[in-house]
C-alpha cells in the first residue's frame, strides 16, 4: 500500500463537535456583552484556531487573547457534550486500524479540549498519538507540529495520508509533503476546499477507507 500512515482532523471530519463549540463560544462571548452568534456564523470561523475564530466573530483585538484561554478551558471542562460521531467513522477507523495503518490525529483544539474528545468519543480507536494547539500557536497550517510527530515515529512523508474536512488540513499537507483527501461530510464545501487547493475528496468514510486501501 502506498499509505502506512493516517493523520486525521478530528472536528468536523470525525465527531460533530458544532454543538459543542457554538456553546462553549457563546458563554465566553457573552462575558464581554457580546450578543450570541448563530450556528452558521461560528462555523465559518472554525479550522485556523481559537483566535482565528473569535476575530471573525468581531471580538475586539483586546479582549482575543483572554477569550481564546476561556474557550480553552471551557472545552476542557464542557459538561454533556452534544458532540457525536459522524455515522459510518468507527467503522472506517476500525477497519483502517485492522489493515496494519498507523493512525493519528492533528487537531487546531487546544490540547486538553482534544484529549478530552478522544476520550469520550474515540477511546475505541487506536491513535499512536493526538496533537492539538496552544494558544497562539495553532497546530495547522504551518508544518511544525506534524513534522515533529512523524520524525518522533521514524514516520516518512511520502507515506503519510492527511484525512480532513477544512483549509488548514489542505495547507498543512502541502507543506509537509503529504498527500491530502478532503471530506465532504464536515464544516466546507467542495468548493471552499478546491480553492485552499484541495484536489482528492472523499463524500462518506467508506469512500476513505477504499481510498487507502486501493492507493498504489
Amino acid at each position: 500500500m502506498k499509505y502506512n500512515t493516517v493523520v486525521f482532523d478530528l472536528d468536523g471530519t470525525l465527531i460533530n463537535t458544532i454543538p459543542d463549540i457554538v456553546t462553549v463560544v457563546n458563554t465566553v462571548i457573552g462575558q464581554i456583552g457580546m450578543t450570541e452568534k448563530t450556528e452558521g456564523q461560528i462555523r465559518t470561523g472554525v479550522g485556523f484556531g481559537i483566535e482565528h475564530l473569535l476575530r471573525t466573530l468581531g471580538v475586539p483585538e483586546q479582549w482575543n487573547s483572554p477569550l481564546a484561554f476561556e474557550v480553552e478551558g471551557g472545552y476542557a471542562t464542557l459538561k454533556d457534550s452534544k458532540a457525536s460521531l459522524y455515522s459510518g467513522v468507527r467503522e472506517m477507523l476500525e477497519e483502517i486500524s485492522s489493515s496494519g495503518i498507523k493512525m493519528f490525529v492533528l487537531s487546531n483544539k487546544p490540547q486538553r479540549g482534544l484529549e478530552k474528545s478522544i476520550t469520550e468519543h474515540l477511546s475505541f480507536a487506536d491513535f499512536l498519538a493526538v496533537r492539538g494547539s496552544r494558544v497562539g500557536t495553532p497546530a495547522k497550517p504551518l508544518p511544525d507540529v506534524i513534522l515533529e510527530m512523524l520524525r518522533e515515529f521514524n514516520i516518512s512523508p511520502e507515506s503519510v495520508l492527511m484525512v480532513g474536512d477544512g483549509e488548514p488540513d489542505v495547507l498543512v499537507s502541502k507543506a509537509a509533503g503529504v498527500d491530502c483527501l478532503s471530506v465532504l461530510w464536515g464544516f466546507r464545501t467542495r468548493e471552499e476546499l478546491e480553492e485552499a487547493g484541495a484536489e482528492l475528496f472523499a463524500e462518506t468514510p467508506e469512500d476513505v477507507v477504499g481510498f487507502i486501501l486501493q492507493a498504489e
